[in-house]
């Protein structure tokens, strides 16, 4: 029986595990590869990033050549390998003469009535890696896809255009909850993002999004949920650091148009956002349910809620809500406003809030139950007057402004 090249390649791992055999420090990539990566003249294909990551082992890497055409899926690169703790393998774009950091191209398959395949999905165990430098173009459910649970993931510079996901947080064939524990995303940007930039879910934890950015392309009807960044599940201990979501937006759905900046949910905790921007959504800029949030230094603006407080107690520091826009185009059944209360026992205290608003048309704060309370101290109103409602008497009972 004849072997490829290919084939062989896979073997490798097992092979030098038997003979005691070093492990390579450095393997190389391309888009015609067919070899054991040992060189460029011998690269390997992107298809067996899996058995690359094994053979290389703890603290090694894989180059993969960004000036030599584009990496065409035709179906998910799925890994299983990692590294250790302390000694991640890293997977980077470079360019192949000068070694330089260059992105990598990876096009997947994704159409205007497909979702799409996703391209890297880390199944259990791959463990302590660290992807750089990658440009992911029409792909589906996550440029990077959390399949199984992961511990130590890093994630930085790349770019996106035309996904549905950048990076999604699902179980692949009900092998349990795909907890990711330990993760960094960050200066990762693109545009044309149908569903989210990010959806972290199960009982992830501890990681950081830093200095990332994402445009999101209008969703017609009620099918889709645009969201830039979601949390979900149990989701704890999760920073967003510097981030810019524009455009999240459900357009046509009737009588409420979803499509939010940033979301957590009842069960997220210890979230919290750091000089982040949202614009442009249907819905909110901040849609926030997590008890104990924390914004700080956060702005919203041009979309129907600003700021919109679901949880029994949140903190807001020094953030700022602009020009709040309502694109209901009469079928939608709600009022815009800069920041909007929603749990029955909400005590929510604001220290520093800045409005700025040319017409002052659009309330400055809506309160959905009568017990709910807000401590505002140092606000700041830049309009010709302050909009307090047609409820202007029972609001400024529940808002206390403390200068």
């Amino acid at each position: 029986m004849r072997l490829s090249r290919r084939s062989l390649l896979a073997a490798l791992p097992l092979a030098a595990a038997c003979s005691g055999a070093a492990r390579a420090q450095r393997i190389y990539v391309t888009p015609d590869g067919d070899g054991d990566g040992g060189s460029w003249s011998d690269a390997a294909h992107i298809s067996d990033l899996d058995s690359l990551i094994a053979r290389v082992g703890a603290g090694g890497e894989i180059l993969v050549a960004a000036d030599r055409g584009a990496y065409e899926l035709e179906e998910p690169v799925i890994i299983g390998a990692g590294g250790r703790r302390e000694a991640r393998v890293r997977i980077r774009g470079v360019h192949s003469v000068t070694g330089a950091a260059m992105q990598a191209r990876i096009v997947g398959d994704r159409s205007d009535d497909e979702v799409g395949l996703d391209a890297f999905r880390l199944a259990r165990h791959s463990n302590h890696l660290h992807f750089s430098h990658f440009a992911f173009v029409r792909i589906g459910n996550g440029c990077f896809r959390i399949g199984g649970s992961v511990r130590d993931l890093i994630v930085e510079d790349c770019s996106f255009d035309d996904v549905y996901r950048f990076f999604e947080n699902t179980a692949v064939d009900d092998d349990g909850p795909a907890n990711l524990r330990g993760f960094a995303i960050r200066r990762c940007h693109g545009q044309r993002v149908e569903r989210s930039f990010l959806r972290i879910r199960y009982s992830s934890n501890t990681g950081v999004v830093e200095d990332c950015s994402a445009i999101g392309v209008p969703a017609q009807g009620d099918e889709v949920f645009p969201t830039g960044c979601a949390l979900d599940d149990s989701a704890r201990d999760i920073t967003f650091r510097r981030c810019v979501m524009s455009d999240f937006r459900q357009m046509n759905a009737g009588a409420y148009w979803n499509g939010d900046g940033f979301s957590d949910e009842t069960d997220n905790r210890g979230i919290v956002y750091e000089n982040c921007l949202a614009r442009g959504s249907t819905d909110g800029g901040f849609d926030c349910k997590s008890h104990g949030v924390i914004l700080n230094g956060c702005v919203a603006e041009d979309n129907k809620r600003n700021f919109r407080i679901w949880s029994e107690r949140a903190l807001m520091r020094d953030c700022v809500s602009r020009n709040p826009n309502f694109r209901g185009d009469g079928e939608e059944e709600t009022s815009p406003c800069h920041v909007w209360i929603g749990h029955e026992r909400a005590r929510v205290r604001i220290e520093g809030l800045t409005i700025e608003e040319p017409t002052a048309e659009t309330t400055l704060f809506e309160i959905d139950y009568d017990d709910a309370r807000v401590v505002v101290q140092d606000l700041t109103v830049r309009a010709p007057f302050e909009n307090w409602g047609d409820d202007e008497e029972q609001v400024r009972e529940q808002v206390r402004i403390a200068r």
